[in-house]
């Protein structure tokens, strides 16, 4: 049975003697003009939400006593630490917190007490509740409700290598509210406690995430480099949320692109059998930092020795990557690439060109026949500009399958002239 509490705002659970900040106001309300575009859309929604901060404003800091109630506290600025507000809380005595943050992305967060973490739409509503219903309470309950969709920041990626033949992020990852298994000698992150499984948030919680498909990838296939298992985690990526629509750019919703999400969502299963990898060595790399124009120098610093390019050099975009990425076209230009096989038996893939727009994609040859594991094939794919992309990568894909596997690659071409 839920246990019943008063809700009372941060303004008005001061210890007797401390002064009320009303000076602070004014300060608040030139801070988030300088946010506008981060908060909200217009002043008036503006000096609203500074009048909403400031009827929960004044502490949740110390000195707050709030025996047995929920606390209604707010971010004042960008930097402040969420935890600490609910640490004050706590040593007050209050039994819950709820955390206004106006720039809230559904985000966990762990408190030492219960709380939750509100928007700006929400703490106008309840605002106008606590002002009609000052002497009732309300019971506070705590749940989890799972996204049901993978989405990626709005944040893109839009800076490459030299070349811009290469193209970042490579794949994408889970980092917003991962559940996972947690060491419960740490109880800093869980807040306080001692756990066995914790939520957090970071985009730190990615890079352990790849790590460990990694390491399995490793155990599972001994013989494979580094690239090798870069291009099986790459083309088996999943560009598709699980209602089947392509992933989207949170939180507007809009497409996201392979300079949000890469090769696309990470599946560990998949990678275990990509069917076909692209594979490079350190002669590949050296040839394509040659072909960016790195000097005898910069390459030595690389390799220990001195170390001298190729004259001719080789074509940038010819680097053997799981993805492919052309910028600066002017007219048609051909890339190669080269796949290994790994499977039992013979086999025939076959190719499919999601063409980018305004740009024509013929693949040769358009089907690569296999007899045993190990063996190697080449391609080469024509690109063709049709119109110019008015100095945007435009998006596409080429992808390999043999009825069992598909070996996806992303495009981004950028077209400058015919």
């Amino acid at each position: 049975m839920e246990t019943p509490y008063g809700l009372i705002a941060g303004g008005d659970a001061a210890a007797p003697g401390v002064p009320e900040i009303k000076d602070k106001l004014l300060e608040l309300q030139i801070f988030m003009k300088s946010q506008t575009s981060i908060f909200m859309e217009t002043l008036s929604q503006l000096l609203y939400m500074s009048r909403i901060i400031y009827f929960f404003f004044r502490f949740c800091k110390d000195n707050t006593v709030v025996p047995a109630k929920i606390v209604v506290c707010t971010i004042e600025v960008l930097t402040d630490v969420r935890r600490q507000r609910a640490v004050a809380v706590q040593l007050g005595g209050g039994a819950g917190m709820k955390l206004i943050d106006p720039i809230v992305k559904e985000i966990g967060f762990q408190f030492v007490i219960p709380g939750t973490l509100i928007g700006q739409e929400e703490a106008q509503q309840l605002q106008a509740y606590m002002q009609t219903q000052r002497t009732k309470h309300t019971s506070f309950t705590i749940g989890i409700q799972l996204q049901e969709l993978l989405h990626t920041e709005s944040f893109e990626h839009k800076t490459c290598t030299k070349s811009d033949r290469v193209f970042f992020p490579r794949t994408k990852c889970y980092y917003s509210g991962y559940y996972q298994a947690w060491s419960p000698v740490s109880t800093v992150g869980p807040g306080g406690r001692r756990v066995n499984y914790n939520i957090i948030s970071g985009t730190s919680m990615s890079c352990p995430n790849v790590s460990a498909v990694a390491a399995i990838l490793k155990s599972y296939r001994p013989s494979w480099s580094p690239a090798a298992m870069k291009s099986a985690i790459m083309t088996t990526a999943i560009v598709m949320d699980n209602t089947r629509k392509l992933i989207g750019r949170y939180p507007s919703d809009t497409q996201a692109t392979p300079f949000d999400f890469g090769s696309g969502h990470i599946n560990p299963l998949a990678a275990l059998n990509p069917g076909l990898i692209y594979r490079f060595d350190s002669t590949d790399v050296i040839d394509f930092l040659c072909s960016i124009g790195a000097s005898p120098a910069q390459l030595k610093i690389l390799t220990g020795q001195t170390t001298y390019c190729q004259n001719p050099t080789k074509q940038s975009s010819d680097f053997n990557y799981p993805s492919i990425g052309v910028s600066n076209m002017k007219g048609s230009i051909q890339v190669y690439r080269t796949v290994t096989y790994y499977g039992t038996g013979p086999t025939a893939y076959v190719v499919k060109a999601d063409d980018p727009a305004g740009v024509q994609v013929t693949v040769t040859p358009a089907q690569l026949k296999f007899t045993k594991t190990g063996e190697n094939m080449s391609f080469r794919i024509d690109f063709k500009p049709l119109k110019t992309s008015d100095g945007n990568f435009v998006f596409g894909a080429l992808t390999w399958s043999n009825g069992v596997h598909k070996v996806r690659s992303p495009i981004a071409p950028k077209v400058l002239s015919l």
